[in-house]
């Protein structure tokens, strides 16, 4: 059904602006700045209902959507891996900036994306700190391999060194995010509620509450396919392959899945379903991932409804259905 939205697509870049309209040929490019931005803002803005669709292209977008969304315009930020697939869908090979804002703009006058929520101040500080904490584990994790192959005594009292500044990072980095979540009464409370469950520390929680803010208001569903956690059936004809999961924001399944590991060891109710699971001849990855998406409806109901984890019926020792 149509929408009487008038679809603008922008192509972001580090240094510029494409901006495109649906229904017009033709594109107009401006500098990625705050004064490019305002120009954005107030041209797409002169139409009547106005949306915005552009790629997440990482910090080069985040800040022309605030500038959208304090002017009250709507603005879905889109999986460029979705605008691949509609492109060669469309039979289209050029790629430059404007042939790509002409895209978006397609792309959103056919699919017609829903509104991006913009996550709060605390949720973009949160994301922020979380991804560089990953940033330096990944870095702390790499020299200590080097440590295991390295016999040079020089190059091993660097590498010393390196990991004692490291801790002494991720140390700084945990106080940072346990006082910005302190400082906010909302995120403090779903960062409690998140903690009561096994499983969740300070970064889980943190990770969560930054990476995936639809939980407490999505469905399950929703959440398992945000997550992509959601099972893919592979069927054609009389052939049925086995169902995967694809796509979703790795960092936060990655998160959930050390998170259910965790609880799998503490909490005997998760622990007897995935065992249930195996025993019905699931592997154990497969039992694994179907946990974590009952874990995952739980934690959406606990922020729904405002419980803790020892008043959910899990944390009652209730037995989940298999």
């Amino acid at each position: 059904m149509s929408t009487p939205f008038v679809w603008f697509g922008i192509d972001v870049s580090k240094a510029h602006l494409d901006l495109a309209r649906s229904s017009i040929p033709g594109t107009q490019r401006v500098a990625n700045t705050p004064a490019g931005w305002r120009r954005v803002v107030a041209d797409v803005g002169r139409t009547g209902q106005p949306m915005v669709v552009l790629e997440a292209t990482g910090p080069s977008h985040r800040d022309l959507v605030l500038a959208l969304h304090a002017e009250g315009i709507p603005t879905a930020v889109i999986n460029p891996a979705h605008l691949r697939y509609f492109a060669r869908s469309q039979g289209r090979r050029a790629k430059t900036d404007p042939v790509d804002a002409q895209l978006i703009a397609c792309y959103g006058a056919q699919t017609q994306p829903a509104p991006t929520p913009v996550p709060s101040a605390t949720e973009r500080r949160l994301a922020d700190l979380v991804s560089r904490r990953h940033d330096i584990t990944q870095d702390r994790v790499r020299e200590q391999n080097r440590r295991q192959t390295t016999t040079d005594p020089g190059i091993l009292a660097s590498i010393e060194r390196h990991l004692a500044m490291l801790a002494a990072e991720l140390t700084t980095l945990d106080r940072t995010i346990a006082a910005v979540t302190a400082a906010d009464a909302r995120t403090a409370t779903r960062t409690a509620l998140l903690r009561s469950a096994p499983g969740i520390g300070p970064v889980i929680a943190a990770t969560l509450v930054a990476g995936l803010p639809e939980l407490g208001s999505a469905s399950p569903k929703q959440l398992a396919a945000l997550v992509g956690v959601a099972p893919f059936a592979r069927e054609s004809g009389t052939q049925q392959w086995a169902r995967t999961i694809a796509g979703g924001r790795s960092h936060v399944r990655t998160a959930l899945y050390q998170a259910v590991v965790s609880a799998t060891r503490t909490n005997s109710v998760l622990r007897d379903l995935r065992q249930r699971l195996i025993a019905r001849g699931k592997p154990y990855k497969v039992a694994m991932i179907a946990t974590l998406r009952r874990f995952l409806g739980i934690l959406n109901a606990m922020l729904r409804d405002g419980l803790t984890w020892d008043q959910t019926n899990v944390g009652q020792g209730r037995c989940l259905a298999a």
